[in-house]
């Protein structure tokens, strides 16, 4: 005889994601044209120099010399931005994400991507 209890099963599937597209920097009040804008990924890492893309944008690649092999999935990135005369940020930020839910209650963590950080320059 089979019964019908009305459960439902809300596992979740054993899949990982990953994004491992670069990070972009988004500036609220522009860097000086001769400032120069250095980048790491994590709290403790030495900056290196970003190229600014044809369009005056800054993305920082998940790749060395602003990733460290060992590490994968970067939640901080660390922008440095100077001028010959002054640093005008040197400071640690969280990478911020968008995460969609899948199942059928939204309970499991589905595919997600980085959003760009949004740095205040004074």
């Amino acid at each position: 005889m089979l019964t019908l209890t009305g459960c439902v099963l809300d596992a979740c599937p054993a899949i990982g994601y990953l994004d491992t597209s670069p990070i972009r920097l988004v500036f609220e009040g522009s860097p000086p044209t001769d400032a120069t804008v250095s980048a790491c990924f994590g709290t403790h890492c030495e900056p290196a120099p970003v190229t600014p893309a044809p369009d005056g944008s800054y993305s920082v690649p998940q790749r060395p010399p602003f990733l460290d092999h060992a590490a994968s999935q970067p939640q901080t990135v660390r922008v440095v931005v100077t001028t010959k005369a002054e640093v005008l940020d040197d400071a640690v930020h969280d990478i911020p994400v968008n995460t969609e839910r899948t199942g059928l209650w939204g309970q499991c963590p589905g595919p997600w991507s980085y959003e760009p950080v949004r740095i205040v320059l004074d």
